[in-house]
């Protein structure tokens, strides 16, 4: 009796009763429905490219073409065939786009700052007004419970130029502090090929050196249902300007600018069970100066004098609320209210300017494959209504892992302050900008063994009406006028393929963008212009980037292809810049908490221009170590 006893305890113990598990089908994931208007920057594409500025990693990565006067010279962005004010850039919600231009200067932007960068396009930037072409996001993320933060990088490399980079702080379980500084300089007096010249002859870069510093206090609070961020975004940025190429031979000739800024902003989220309520607030101050001396070389008289200085001050509040309402539909909103006041030199009195914006957004599946976006925004600017602006895309899975996407949206953009105020020429009664855009977008994605690869296509067509445009008088200076009718046609492609097989993992990524723009205003017909491609706007633009990793060890190589570009539209003064391609190549190896990178920028040392008579660097080198712990 007590064996059987016991054999039957030893039974029930191998006996475990477990309660009901319910297994349901979830929906499909939101993430795989979303819309093709939006693409995130790879992290390890952020990684290689942390100790560059935005320019050199949009030139490489992305579909956006990049128009440059070469290192420590000014980047701006030309997103769809569009120009350098129509792209909007954001950080953390606040946009950066300077009053005075209406631009922003990518490569002042370090890539280190940015932990998150991603490009929008066409209903993907109607919750703010301006991206007629398209957003750049950048955003910092202080992260919780990673403990102490350390990460130390410096790089040496070709016509001295050198970088420091130190990231130190500690993100405990509900403090998170962190704090980034960088300082980035260089000689930048690299040989080129001057054209210009009869007969053309290797000369050396002459005044064109550039230092650049900046730090970036953070800090973020965990409190029971909500968060308390605070950073401050401070930089300084010297740099003087090299003569163009015809120019050279005048030394009795002086060119910089000087610029620092500060920009801060404080935010709190509170969450709750199905939404969140955001509150934030920016103050930003800026200050450039631009300084132009020229003499004549032989009688040493004054020809040219610009001393051009501007002081900003642009404050941002913002209110945005995030609601799930049932089952897959969302309700967001957002109020915005901006005010920009400017002194300059350039204009004869101190100007300002009040924005303030209404936007709502709803979005939700109608069916298990279909994603439906809407959105509208209503502006008021100094007392004025500009309308409401809306914006439909609307998305669908095949069951074969294609998805399409299709979307219309309506945009503006508000004439810059040196548009309307500039002395002489400015003119208060331009009419802002308005641009409707229509996309179709086709993606495929395929998940194997070791394998993925994503495929995007698209097309779009935009027409901006009131495109404004600085045109001569008979007064000697030029005024801004809205003269034009733009109307821009092309086509993305980007794929990403990634493999993984034992110790190895390869990747392979690249983009074109085939870009047709032209003016279909009268004033176009007028003077000849219709149907001619706007100047510096590539018909043809991509790149490619493949990386090999093997244990500790990584191999990268990238190339860049920019096509054709007229630069006047003028027949006697027409001249086309020719088709260039470049490749780079880097090679990296990891010990433990330290990484090395020997980097060769242009390894077939190519002579090419970005913009006419500006020169750019042949092969260089560069060596990067780093600590993080």
């Amino acid at each position: 009796m007590c064996l059987v006893l016991l054999s039957s305890r030893v039974a029930a113990q191998d006996t475990v009763t477990l309660n009901p598990v319910n297994v349901t089908a979830a929906p499909l994931a939101t993430e795989a429905l979303k819309p093709l208007v939006m693409r995130k920057v790879d992290s390890l594409v952020l990684e290689s490219k942390s100790t560059s500025n935005l320019s050199e990693l949009l030139i490489q990565h992305s579909p956006v073409f990049i128009k440059t006067y070469g290192p420590g010279g000014v980047s701006t962005a030309s997103f769809r065939g569009t120009t350098a004010s129509h792209t909007l850039v954001l950080w953390n919600g606040f946009q950066l786009n300077a009053p005075t231009l209406g631009q922003v200067d990518f490569s002042t932007i370090p890539v280190f700052l940015a932990d998150d960068i991603d490009l929008k396009w066409g209903s993907g930037t109607s919750n703010n007004s301006g991206g007629l072409g398209g957003a750049v996001n950048i955003d910092s993320k202080t992260g919780f419970g990673k403990g102490l933060v350390l990460d130390l990088k410096q790089t040496y490399g070709s016509f001295n130029t050198m970088g420091s980079f130190v990231t130190a702080g500690y993100c405990g379980n509900k403090v998170a502090f962190r704090v980034k500084v960088y300082r980035n300089a260089s000689d930048n007096d690299f040989e080129y090929l001057n054209n210009a010249l009869l007969p053309p002859r290797r000369m050396k870069q002459q005044n064109a050196d550039f230092v650049d510093y900046g730090v970036m206090p953070e800090l973020s609070v965990l409190l029971k249902r909500g968060v308390v961020s605070a950073s401050s975004w401070n930089q300084w940025n010297h740099r003087n300007l090299p003569p163009i190429m015809p120019n050279v031979g005048n030394t009795l000739t002086q060119e910089w600018t000087r610029d620092n800024f500060s920009r801060n902003t404080l935010s709190y989220k509170l969450f709750w069970e199905n939404g969140s309520l955001q509150l934030k607030s920016a103050a930003f101050w800026e200050w450039q100066r631009y300084y132009l001396e020229t003499h004549n070389p032989d009688t040493e008289d004054l020809i040219t004098f610009i001393n051009s200085e501007n002081k900003a001050l642009i404050l941002h509040q913002i209110a945005e609320v995030d609601q799930q309402l049932f089952v897959s539909w969302r309700l967001k909103g957002k109020l915005q209210w901006d005010r920009e006041r400017v002194r300059s030199n350039n204009y004869q009195e101190e100007q300002r300017r009040d924005i303030l914006s209404a936007y709502a957004a709803l979005e939700g599946q109608p069916m298990e494959r279909a994603d439906v976006r809407v959105t509208a925004r209503y502006d008021v600017v100094d007392g004025h209504s500009m309308g409401v602006f809306p914006t439909a895309t609307a998305s669908y899975l095949f069951p074969l892992g294609v998805k399409l996407t299709l979307g219309y949206s309506h945009n503006y953009r508000n004439p810059s302050l040196n548009d309307l105020y500039w002395y002489p020429g400015g003119n208060p009664d331009l009419l802002a900008e308005n641009g409707r855009t229509l996309d179709l977008a086709a993606s495929y994605s395929l998940k194997r063994e070791g394998l993925q690869l994503d495929v995007r296509s698209g097309a779009y067509l935009s027409k901006v009406h009131n495109w404004i445009q600085w045109v001569p008088t008979m007064y000697r200076y030029w005024v801004p006028e809205n003269v034009s009718l733009v109307f821009a046609r092309g086509l993305e492609n980007h794929f990403d393929l990634r493999y993984q097989q034992g110790d190895w993992k390869a990747s392979l990524s690249g983009n074109y963008v085939f870009t047709f723009t032209t003016d279909e205003s009268e004033n176009a017909q007028h003077y000849g212009m219709l149907g001619k491609q706007l100047i510096y706007i590539p018909r043809h633009h991509g790149n490619l980037f493949a990386n090999l990793r093997w244990k500790a060890w990584d191999l990268g190589y990238t190339m860049e292809v920019t096509g054709l570009r007229c630069t006047s539209y003028a027949d006697f003064f027409a001249f086309d810049l020719p088709a260039y391609m470049l490749h780079h190549l880097s090679l990296g190896r990891q010990w433990k908490h330290f990484r090395v990178e020997l980097r060769c920028n242009n390894l077939t040392d190519k002579d090419y221009q970005n913009v006419i008579w500006r020169a750019m660097p042949g092969r260089s080198f560069e060596m990067m170590v780093n600590y993080r712990y």
